[in-house]
């Protein structure tokens, strides 16, 4: 599980559909966010339906999705007031991180890339 953050698509080789690959370790065009595995269960209860809904994604338990400039502002949107709700410490961090992506690739004008 991980969120990846393109500060530029200058180093992507390939694509899959429109999900731009990524290095295993962050470089200077990508930055990697790792999550442990025991996130995706509430993150997949929390996260997936309501941020497909407000996003046009399909993000699933096990999938993974890209998510444009235009998505991750939607995106951004959605974690600030999720954030104000009652919510667990480690979802809180996760979303926080998130935040911090989405609102960087609206200025980067690039992206990211979440697998749960």
């Amino acid at each position: 599980m991980e969120a990846a953050l393109f500060h530029d698509f200058d180093n992507v080789t390939s694509y899959y559909g429109n999900i731009p690959s990524h290095p295993m370790q962050s470089d200077e065009h990508v930055e990697l966010y790792r999550m442990r595995e025991s996130d995706r269960d509430p993150m997949d209860e929390d996260f997936t339906a309501p941020v497909n809904r407000v996003c046009g994604t399909t993000l699933g338990y096990g999938d993974v999705d890209f998510f444009d400039p235009r998505q991750c502002r939607l995106l951004a949107a959605w974690l600030e007031a999720r954030l104000t709700q009652p919510i667990t410490p480690r979802l809180a961090e996760i979303y926080r991180h998130l935040l911090d992506y989405a609102r960087r690739a609206t200025q980067y004008n690039t992206g990211i890339v979440i697998e749960l």
